[in-house]
């Protein structure tokens, strides 16, 4: 992102959704980039009132004619029929738009008309997911995962972000090493192990997973609250004290900030008090 200041880049949720905090008035132009689209660029004017949402569209490139017999992403791409492809990029327009409940027949479509169609599987999983239809995303998700081989990353995070917000911390935990195994640089996974971790009680381990998901995406706020999580197992309060001004600095006005400076405010409190002091419940990942 850049404008009247240079801003650091900022990694999106999974569903695209991202934020910047701590702007100054001015205009700005946001470049958004993903492997297999067309990067593309937008400006938006920053006023003492704000700015509202914005949407960046990008656009698939084109797929290649000649595919490596190494390359199986390609090559399930290029079998998916025209039709099955027209639904999921249907459905993924009106999920862009936020038109949720309206995507899922095209997904449903989508996988009717190519049974294999794996992504089409990932994203009727995520638009159960905001509808809070958590059986049916699971089911969804787990078919997406069963399809790929569980060779693709994000229906596996995705499997762990939702086991994790129920307490299945077995399911959790092993899905997250699966997604780790796939690709290690992915924040996402060490993040969703580390909340796992904390459930099980494990402080060392946990904090090992959240500092590695805070190496690769510092600026996900969401990595600081796991790791206060896991420093406060650790009785280590000074750390969580500081890992909850970390998120705040990230997140000074969000729907967690005056919760998370309440918690802040009493392990300052609890510094130098030999009172055990026990973690709150794993933090949920940010809202998708």
């Amino acid at each position: 992102m850049s404008g009247n200041q240079t801003r650091p880049s900022t990694i999106s949720s999974f569903e695209g959704q991202f934020a910047f905090n701590g702007l100054t008035d001015g205009d700005y132009s946001i470049v958004a980039s993903k492997d297999g689209y067309e990067s593309n660029t937008v400006t938006v004017t920053m006023t003492l009132g704000g700015a509202p949402p914005v949407t960046v569209s990008l656009r698939r490139k084109a797929a290649k004619k000649a595919v490596s017999e190494g390359d199986s992403v390609s090559v399930h791409e290029l079998k998916v029929p025209d039709k099955a492809r027209a639904s999921y990029d249907k459905g993924r327009e009106l999920l862009d738009k936020g038109k949720t409940a309206e995507s899922i027949p095209d997904f449903q479509q989508a996988v009717a008309e190519f049974p294999l169609y794996f992504e089409a599987y990932m994203q009727l999983g995520i638009a159960n997911y905001h509808l809070n239809k958590l059986p049916d995303a699971e089911e969804a998700l787990q078919k997406a995962v069963e399809l790929s081989a569980g060779r693709s990353l994000k229906p596996l995070c995705l499997l762990a972000d939702l086991d994790n917000n129920q307490r299945k911390y077995p399911q959790a935990e092993k899905l997250a090493r699966q997604a780790i195994a796939v690709d290690e640089s992915s924040w996402n996974a060490h993040f969703e192990l580390a909340r796992a971790l904390v459930g099980f009680q494990k402080g060392a381990e946990a904090e090992t997973s959240a500092l590695r998901a805070k190496e690769l995406a510092p600026d996900q706020a969401s990595v600081y609250l796991v790791l206060a999580s896991a420093h406060q197992l650790q009785q280590n309060l000074s750390a969580a004290v500081q890992d909850f001004d970390a998120y705040l600095k990230l997140e000074p006005s969000g729907p967690l900030s005056e919760a998370v400076r309440q918690r802040r405010d009493r392990l300052q409190k609890a510094i130098g008090s030999s009172a055990p002091n026990q973690p709150d419940a794993p933090p949920a990942a940010t809202p998708r």
